[in-house]
């Protein structure tokens, strides 16, 4: 496949092409029980419509979810995935554990609390291998592999909150991630951010060695996404939906810098040409990007809207979930387009509580 022109080109190690993985789903975790969430499980291959899909398509589903996880509703960002496994990662303070589900093996499962217990700031999680990052300032800790199941050692965290590993910037203040093609740096940007030596707020982008453990300052700007973006190996780029105001509803893409040097410069970016929602929208409340993997640039965009009869609620009890399904190209002129796309059936469910959450994003993962 053609490079796509007129972006200056960065030098980095090509990612390898991922082995064969086992058929994968669309993992929609929801608020809609009155004692915690509800897992619910999408076969895209088998759920596809060409045609526009509406509201009136929407009904709410009554087969019952593959499980339920009883514990306290939170934001969005309090979930995150390890390997097979959904996490949820703030669950009552009365809680043992940290509860999860294994898309794998269908079960139920636990892990243990690491030191931001309590914590309420917004997290950043990162799962590299066999290891869990959860960063929740002022705590920084890192899950190891779980033990064989006839082990007697514990599955614990460690604390990497010292010296170089210590994050130079508080979590909440994380605007988007991103993993290096090389799969072990993750570059973060950080917004409003304050540093001991410094005065006023600062932006900046930093990246995370996952192998050596340390902390590594990029320049004084900020990467274009919002949330988690991916590294996209055919079209030799980063991803993500654009956070910029006049790209809001687009998805954008950039050159990806060299993971050991620091740039004065932000990398070359562009807004794609499709939009994929309308983000000044009444209805909007949220969205989300997942990679599918594979070679092809498969993505998956989870869109959160209020019911058209709820549209001037700033918390809609009622949601509808439209999902779409596409691949990116680069067309003759360089510029980045969807292809290939089918809108799936839209997913109606009532919300379980009444807290105004700050963001509605959806919890959606593909594993």
């Amino acid at each position: 496949m053609s490079k796509r022109p007129g972006l200056e080109r960065c030098s980095h190690r090509a990612a390898k092409r991922p082995a064969q993985r086992q058929q994968q789903y669309l993992y929609l975790v929801l608020d809609d029980w009155e004692r915690g969430y509800s897992v619910h499980r999408v076969d895209l291959q088998q759920q596809q419509q060409d045609d526009t899909d509406n509201d009136d398509d929407a009904h709410l589903d009554t087969n019952p979810p593959l499980v339920r996880l009883e514990v306290q509703h939170v934001v969005s960002w309090s979930f995150a995935t390890h390997g097979t496994k959904i996490l949820a990662m703030q669950p009552s303070a009365a809680s043992p554990a940290i509860p999860g589900f294994d898309t794998e093996t269908l079960a139920v499962t636990v892990c243990p609390w690491p030191q931001s217990r309590g914590t309420f700031r917004k997290p950043l999680f990162a799962s590299v291998g066999d290891r869990l990052f959860a960063m929740v300032s002022p705590c920084f800790d890192v899950l190891g592999a779980p033990p064989p199941p006839d082990s007697e050692t514990p599955w614990s965290w460690t604390s990497l909150a010292a010296g170089s590993s210590t994050p130079p910037f508080p979590s909440d203040c994380a605007t988007c991630h991103v993993f290096h093609a090389d799969g072990r740096t993750m570059f973060v940007s950080a917004k409003h951010w304050r540093s001991q030596l410094s005065y006023g707020d600062r932006s900046s982008t930093f990246s995370f060695d996952t192998e050596r453990l340390e902390w590594r300052r990029h320049g004084e700007w900020l990467l274009p996404f919002r949330g988690q973006a991916y590294y996209d190996a055919d079209l030799d780029a980063w991803v993500g939906l654009c956070r910029e105001k006049e790209g809001a509803g687009y998805l954008c893409f950039c050159d990806v810098p060299p993971a050991a040097a620091e740039c004065k410069n932000p990398p070359p970016w562009k807004l794609g040409e499709d939009r994929l929602f309308r983000a000044d929208s009444g209805r909007h409340r949220g969205a989300k990007l997942l990679s599918m993997g594979g070679s092809s640039s498969r993505y998956c965009l989870v869109e959160c809207v209020a019911h058209r009869d709820e549209e001037r609620l700033g918390c809609p009890r009622r949601r509808v979930l439209h999902i779409t399904t596409f691949r990116l190209k680069y067309d003759k002129h360089g510029r980045l387009r969807t292809t290939g796309n089918h809108t799936h059936p839209s997913k109606l469910y009532k919300v379980a509580h009444k807290l105004n959450e700050p963001i509605l994003d959806p919890v959606a993962f593909w594993i």
